[in-house]
């Protein structure tokens, strides 16, 4: 618990002096590369000083140059780190809900990279926000949802909200199921302190193109998309001793070389 509390502490010191760096490379760069680049590497370290290790596989189905719709499981707020790290060639940016907006600091950094807020009680606001986002994506910037639209507790998945699938068929993109196992027992649910790190499991699902299908298929989409991750969750939870080996993994945060970033 001692060791939790430091790191919680070094966390928000680390946090407030990327901030401003941040904030002060979005203004060269209406597109917020660059800060979210720097934003990375505040997250790897971030990772690094709670002890996470992120293994991935998957990959090798995904094009760096393309602009994809991510949709990922969500079971601890270090997911978003994670997923940070396992997509490094890539320009994310989190479809988020206002509330996170509001943190002081933290909302800063939200906004300097250009992350997509959604007021989920004004329909209009939230509409124009996703529209933005659309635009967006044909600058080769990829957008993730939490389909499940918080934080699940236990194995188990919460219902999918629809919106992201709907946002996939509009846009014709891509959808990249993924699949994320051990964060919940690096920093509960419930809780911001980290306990001891961990091994934390990244699976890339097969791509979905959403353009093969129509809006009135969006139900069927959302299945095929929640099915991939229920059946990845499956394999990559269960114990390293009998989870299948042969799956191409990157090595751990920490000991990946800048050669493979």
């Amino acid at each position: 618990m001692v060791i939790g509390i430091l790191r919680l502490i070094v966390f928000g010191i680390d946090t407030a002096f990327w901030i401003p760096a941040v904030m002060l490379a979005s203004l060269a760069d209406r597109d917020a590369r660059l800060a979210y680049r720097m934003a990375q590497h505040w997250a790897a370290f971030n990772l690094k000083l709670t002890g996470t290790r992120v293994a991935v596989d998957g990959l090798e189905q995904l094009d760096p140059r393309q602009s994809y719709v991510f949709m990922s499981n969500h079971r601890s707020n270090l997911d978003v780190l994670v997923l940070v790290e396992a997509l490094w060639k890539f320009q994310l940016r989190w479809v988020a809900k206002e509330e996170l907006f509001r943190i002081p600091g933290f909302g800063w950094g939200l906004r300097a990279t250009k992350q997509i807020l959604v007021n989920r009680a004004d329909h209009a606001q939230a509409v124009a926000s996703l529209a933005a986002a659309k635009q967006r994506m044909h600058d080769r910037i990829s957008v993730v949802f939490f389909p499940e639209g918080t934080r699940g507790c236990g194995g188990e998945m919460l219902p999918f909200k629809k919106g992201g699938f709907v946002f996939a068929i509009e846009t014709g993109a891509t959808i990249v199921p993924i699949a994320i196992s051990g964060t919940a027992s690096i920093l509960p649910r419930a809780s911001w302190i980290p306990r001891r790190g961990g091994d934390v499991r990244v699976s890339i699902c097969r791509p979905i193109p959403a353009r093969q299908y129509v809006i009135e298929q969006r139900d069927t989409l959302l299945a095929n998309a929640r099915a991939a991750i229920t059946a990845r969750l499956v394999v990559i939870d269960a114990p390293a001793s009998v989870a299948p080996s042969d799956a191409p993994v990157s090595a751990p945060v920490g000991m990946r070389s800048s050669a493979g970033r």
